[in-house]
């Protein structure tokens, strides 16, 4: 397994990789329960990233084995992370537009430097008024909530290079694009998180307003990516920057990231 790409989980998937291996042409390893199981820290960080693939609008026991695990293979995830909160795998046979997502999603996580992890939450919550995200404790407290209207209207407030060919369209109009919002996540230190796609004008918990000037909830978050404001050069702390170097954001030459973090 030491020179395969991508780590996937078993029986665990789905359209996720068939994309990586058919179209982004990813070498791709399947791990058995045992042989997860039977996985250090270092092995899980031989990888560019762990896939968790959208089970076809599953049922949150599909991922028991990250839980389980999650104080083995959490600390391997030193690169880029996507946090999906709906299911791209069920959509995909009918919306162009969640292979688009698929494809964006592993390619940023694979792209980062370390071990990557991308996760589509799928329908694991979408009939719950709240809940914290146990499998991605390590990480820190990542709260969601379901029982959403459907929200069909999604938009990117972030951006990256490995994220190039995302856009509005592709996310919305799904018949229910959004499954899950994001209403609390690290927003500082190692593990801090921005939103990369909102359920634009949602109300209630979890509401935040953008530097583009829109608002809504995120329902899509990532490690990784470079907000919407940030890289202007001018430090701006209500959209949560913690400086802004402009061109320099990542640099050798400055303290500051792309995501506007010191």
């Amino acid at each position: 397994a030491a020179g395969e790409d991508l780590l996937f989980y078993d029986s665990m998937t789905y359209q996720e990789y068939t994309q990586a291996t058919d179209i982004l042409k990813y070498t791709v390893h399947i791990a058995s329960p045992e042989e997860w199981s039977s996985y250090s820290t270092a092995d899980f960080a031989q990888f560019k990233a762990i896939i968790v693939p959208d089970p076809d609008c599953g049922d949150v026991s599909d991922i028991t084995f990250l839980d389980s695990s999650k104080a083995i293979w959490s600390p391997a995830i030193t690169g880029n992370i996507i946090l999906i909160g709906t299911d791209p795998g069920y959509h995909s046979s009918s919306r162009d537009g969640a292979l688009t997502l698929i494809d964006n999603g592993i390619r940023f996580a694979a792209s980062g430097n370390g071990t990557g992890l991308y996760f589509a939450l799928s329908c694991y919550y979408d009939a719950v008024d709240a809940a914290t995200v146990d499998s991605l404790s390590f990480f820190g407290t990542i709260d969601v909530r379901g029982n959403l209207a459907c929200y069909n209207d999604a938009h990117l407030v972030a951006n990256s290079t490995a994220l190039a060919s995302l856009s509005d369209a592709a996310l919305s109009d799904w018949s229910c694009s959004v499954h899950e919002v994001f209403t609390d996540y690290p927003r500082t230190g190692t593990y801090a998180f921005e939103p990369l796609a909102i359920a634009e004008d949602a109300t209630g918990m979890g509401l935040e307003s953008f530097g583009d000037g829109t608002s809504g909830i995120p329902y899509i978050i990532v490690k990784g990516a470079t907000p919407a404001g940030c890289g202007d050069g001018v430090w701006d702390p209500d959209l949560g920057e913690e400086c802004d170097d402009g061109p320099l954001n990542g640099s050798p030459e400055s303290e500051c990231s792309f995501s506007c973090k010191c």
